[in-house]
């Protein structure tokens, strides 16, 4: 397994590493409690926010580790889509779940008696997810493969199909 990081185009940078980071932000405080004056509080990593938290996290990930493993020539199992596909639509749904668990988190602003509501982990997965998402679909439209569910040739444009 020869792998070059420097072969990489920036899309397959943006998809790793928000990959990566999205991977990383899974351990850090997503929700939690800020006493009055900051002086006190507890939080909840990624992995204890729920399954939409770490599934989505680990799906960021994976879409990441499967971009490398491709790029890297190993042998992988056939999928019923294209590489560029599965990375995006593990990349979208990803992201999805953790928007799905940003949006369900209980926010309370109580002014004395502190905070509850969303903490630096969940920003930050949700920023790399987001970058992962573009670099995906960066990558796919790159890729010329069509999606799942297009009829096969129909990458032209509507009118000229009509002629």
């Amino acid at each position: 397994m020869a792998f070059d990081a420097k072969s990489l185009n920036t899309p397959d940078r943006m998809i790793v590493g928000g990959g990566g980071v999205a991977l990383i932000a899974s351990f850090l405080p997503w929700w939690g409690y800020s006493g009055p004056l900051g002086l006190y509080g507890s939080s909840v990593s990624g992995w204890n926010a729920g399954f939409t938290a770490w599934a989505g996290s680990l799906l960021l990930a994976a879409a990441a580790v499967y971009l490398v493993l491709h790029r890297s020539g190993v042998s992988l199992p056939s999928l019923p889509v294209g590489p560029s596909v599965a990375i995006a639509g593990a990349a979208v749904v990803g992201l999805a779940l953790v928007v799905i668990r940003w949006l369900s988190l209980p926010r309370v602003h109580a002014g004395l008696a502190g905070n509850v509501g969303p903490k630096f982990g969940l920003w930050l997965a949700l920023a790399a997810g987001t970058v992962e998402v573009v670099g995906a679909v960066m990558a796919f439209r790159a890729s010329g493969e069509s999606l799942p569910w297009a009829a096969p040739g129909s990458n032209e444009p509507e009118d000229e199909i009509q002629r």
